[in-house]
């Protein structure tokens, strides 16, 4: 940019309309950071805030994104206004317009409808609501994917018991504990059922009246499981020392 320009720019700044879009700017990433955005349009953003970068062939994601966003592969960086301009190659004054109208926010633009303070506080109230349901939702997933990790391991433990307790004295085979084990197989191969190929709605009941009894039947399960281990390392030692003291 030459010198001329770069006054012509100050100059365009300083002037009524030049705050007046610079404010649009300041108001737009107030409301929205780089990550909302992206995730909106599209964009898949890990927990850690990690994603491929849309702007080159990303074939492992190199871009960091949260209030602002970077490629550390390609180099582009910026802001929310900065990420719709290149994504969809607007201005930057048309994309903070992009950005109003998708997000439906509470900025006053020339041209456009001002919003009163009631307005505004309904929007941010929608807002929050959004905001709010993608936490739920985001909540919701990382429970079901947890759970089904949880049980799967939990069945599997059961096998081993199952395998364990082959030729042990009947003690340990109709145990109390062995017993519990038995009686919640049932119960989380149905639920597991449910978290696999199970509808929508079935799922979502689960997750709202059982979640609880999930966490505590796995752990009365493993607690039995350490106890039959523990029950039959320890009779074995006693009839090991029976029968060195028989040899005696």
């Amino acid at each position: 940019m030459s010198s001329e320009e770069e006054h012509s720019l100050l100059d365009y700044l300083k002037s009524k309309e030049g705050v007046i879009i610079l404010s649009i700017f300041s108001e737009v990433k107030e409301y929205l950071t780089t990550r909302q955005v992206a995730e909106y349009y599209g964009l898949k953003v890990r927990r850690n805030g990690i994603a491929c970068c849309p702007f080159h062939d990303d074939k492992h994601p190199s871009m960091k994104i949260d209030k602002n966003y970077h490629c550390f592969a390609c180099g582009v960086g910026g802001d929310a206004v900065d990420y719709v301009s290149r994504m969809y190659g607007l201005s930057q004054y048309d994309a903070a317009l992009k950005l109003i109208e998708d997000f439906q926010l509470p900025i006053s633009v020339r041209g456009r409808v001002t919003f009163n303070e009631q307005e505004k506080v309904r929007i941010r109230k929608e807002k929050a609501e959004k905001e709010r349901i993608i936490h739920i939702k985001e909540r919701f997933k990382k429970w079901c994917d947890q759970s089904i990790d949880i049980l799967r391991d939990c069945l599997l433990e059961v096998e081993k018991i199952e395998i364990f307790l082959q030729d042990k004295p009947p003690d340990n085979v109709f145990s109390d504990d062995y017993a519990q084990i038995l009686h919640a197989v049932p119960i989380m191969n149905y639920w597991m059922d449910i978290l696999c190929m199970g509808e929508i709605a079935e799922k979502q009941e689960l997750f709202m009246k059982n979640r609880r009894e999930v966490e505590k039947l796995v752990q009365r399960v493993r607690n039995s499981e350490k106890r039959i281990m523990g029950e039959s390392r320890g009779s074995a030692g006693c009839r090991d020392e029976q029968r060195g003291r028989c040899a005696l």
